[in-house]
C-alpha cells in the first residue's frame, strides 16, 4: 500500500484498474467454468435415441420405447477433452482481457491526465515575479479546469498581498524617515554654531519633542495593529451612549470647522470591547469632520437594528469624498487618498486600517460607499 501511494497517478490508476479487472475476470471465468461443467454433465447423461424410420404413410415406424441395451452415449474421452479445451481457452481469454485492459487503461489515463501534466509544467514556471500571470484554463470543464481557475484566484490574492506588502514597506519607511530627517537636519544645523542662545535651545528641544511624539504615535499605532488578537473584556454596549460621548468629545473640532454633528441612533445593544469599538467609531467620526468642507458641512451617524442579531451603523459626511479607484485601498496601512491634502492633517494613514482590524475582530463588516449628498458613507455591520 505504501508503494502504491508513491507511484505516479497514471501508474497508480493502471495498477488499480488491472487489479479490478483481475478480480472480475477470475470470478467470471470461475462461474463460466462451473456452469460449463454442469451443462456438460447433463449432456453426458442425456440419451441419444436413433432416428425413427418413416413409413409409406409418412408416419414414424418403430417402438418408441427401446430396451436399455439399445441406448447410445457420447464417448467419455471426447467429453473430457472438450471440458479441458474450454477451461484453457477461458483462461487464455481472461489473461488477454487483463493485459489488454491494463495497456488500454495506461493509454487512456495518459490522455485523461495530459491537462494535469500541462498544468504541472505551468506551475513550475510560477514565481514571486510573475504571480500576476494567469494560467490557461483547459476547455474540458472538469476537475482540472476547476483546479486551474482556483489556482488563478489564489495567485491573484497572493499578488495583491505582495503588492500591499510592498506599499506598506515603502510607506512605513517614508513615514519613519521624515521625522528622522527633520531631526537630523536640525541637529546638523545646530552643531555648526559654537555658541547658542536660550531661544535656539528651546527651538531645538521643541522640534525634538514634536518629532519624537510623532514617532512614538506611529510606532504605537503599528503595535496596536499587530496586537489585536485578543478583544479584551467583552460587555454589552449601547451604541447610542458611545456616539453621544464621541460627539461630545469632538464637538470643539466640529465647531472650529463649522461642521454639524447629527445623531439618529436607536437603543441597539452590541457585545464587544468598549474601548476598541469607541476608538474605531471615534476615528470614523473624526475623519468625517477633518475631511469635510469648512462651513456648512455635516456628519450624520445613523444606528438601527437590521435583525435580532445584526446592527447597522452608517457614518455619513459631506466632505471631499473618495474616488472609486481608491476605495479598495483605503483600509491598507499608510494609504492616503490625497497625499498633498493629507499632509495638512495630522496622522500617518493608519487610522482606517486600525478601524478595519477592530471591526473584523468583532465579526463585523466595514465598507465604504458614496454619500447621496456628496462625500463618503462608512457602513458598519456588527453581529450582536
Amino acid at each position: 500500500m505504501l508503494m502504491l501511494k508513491k507511484m505516479p497517478i497514471r501508474l497508480r490508476l493502471t495498477v488499480m484498474t488491472v487489479a479490478l479487472l483481475t478480480v472480475c475476470c477470475v470470478g467470471l471465468t470461475f462461474i463460466l467454468n462451473l456452469s460449463a461443467d454442469t451443462m456438460a454433465t447433463r449432456i453426458d447423461a442425456t440419451l441419444i435415441v436413433p432416428a425413427k424410420q418413416i413409413g409409406e404413410d409418412g408416419r414414424g415406424v418403430g417402438n418408441p420405447q427401446l430396451p436399455s441395451s439399445s441406448m447410445i452415449t457420447l464417448p467419455a474421452g471426447d467429453s473430457q477433452q472438450a471440458r479441458m479445451d474450454f477451461r484453457m481457452k477461458s483462461i487464455i481469454y481472461m489473461i488477454f482481457v487483463i493485459v489488454g485492459g491494463g495497456f488500454l487503461t495506461y493509454y487512456m489515463s495518459g490522455k485523461a491526465l495530459k491537462p494535469l501534466n500541462t498544468l504541472n509544467g505551468q506551475l513550475k514556471n510560477i514565481s514571486v515575479h510573475n504571480l500576476s500571470e494567469t494560467l490557461s484554463v483547459p476547455p474540458t470543464k472538469d476537475e482540472i479546469a476547476e483546479l486551474t481557475v482556483t489556482f488563478n484566484e489564489m495567485t491573484d490574492k497572493l499578488d495583491s498581498a505582495f503588492m500591499m506588502q510592498g506599499r506598506f514597506s515603502a510607506s512605513a519607511a517614508h513615514e519613519l524617515r521624515t521625522p528622522l530627517a527633520v531631526l537630523q537636519t536640525k541637529v546638523d544645523v545646530f552643531k555648526k554654531k559654537k555658541e547658542h542662545t536660550n531661544q535656539e535651545y528651546d527651538a531645538l528641544i521643541s522640534v525634538i519633542e514634536k518629532q519624537t511624539h510623532r514617532l512614538r504615535g506611529l510606532v504605537g499605532n503599528l503595535l496596536d495593529m499587530t496586537n489585536m488578537d485578543d478583544n479584551g473584556e467583552q460587555s454589552s454596549i449601547c451604541l447610542k451612549d458611545v456616539f453621544e460621548d464621541i460627539t461630545s468629545e469632538l464637538s470643539h473640532i466640529a465647531k472650529d470647522k463649522k461642521v454639524a454633528l447629527i445623531l439618529d441612533c436607536d437603543n441597539s445593544i452590541v457585545t464587544g470591547n468598549t474601548d476598541l469599538l469607541y476608538r474605531a467609531f471615534y476615528n470614523l467620526v473624526e475623519n468625517g469632520i477633518k475631511y469635510n468642507i469648512d462651513g456648512g458641512g455635516k456628519v450624520e451617524v445613523i444606528v438601527n437594528r437590521l435583525s435580532k442579531e445584526q446592527v447597522s451603523i452608517k457614518i455619513k459626511d459631506t466632505g471631499i469624498g473618495i474616488p472609486e479607484k481608491n476605495k479598495k485601498h483605503i483600509f491598507e496601512p499608510f494609504y492616503r487618498v490625497d497625499k498633498s491634502r493629507s499632509r495638512q492633517v495630522a496622522g500617518a494613514g493608519l487610522g482606517l486600517s486600525i478601524v478595519d482590524s477592530i471591526i473584523t475582530k468583532h465579526n463585523g463588516n466595514l465598507t465604504v460607499t458614496d454619500n447621496e449628498d456628496g462625500g463618503t458613507c462608512f457602513n458598519v455591520t456588527l453581529t450582536r
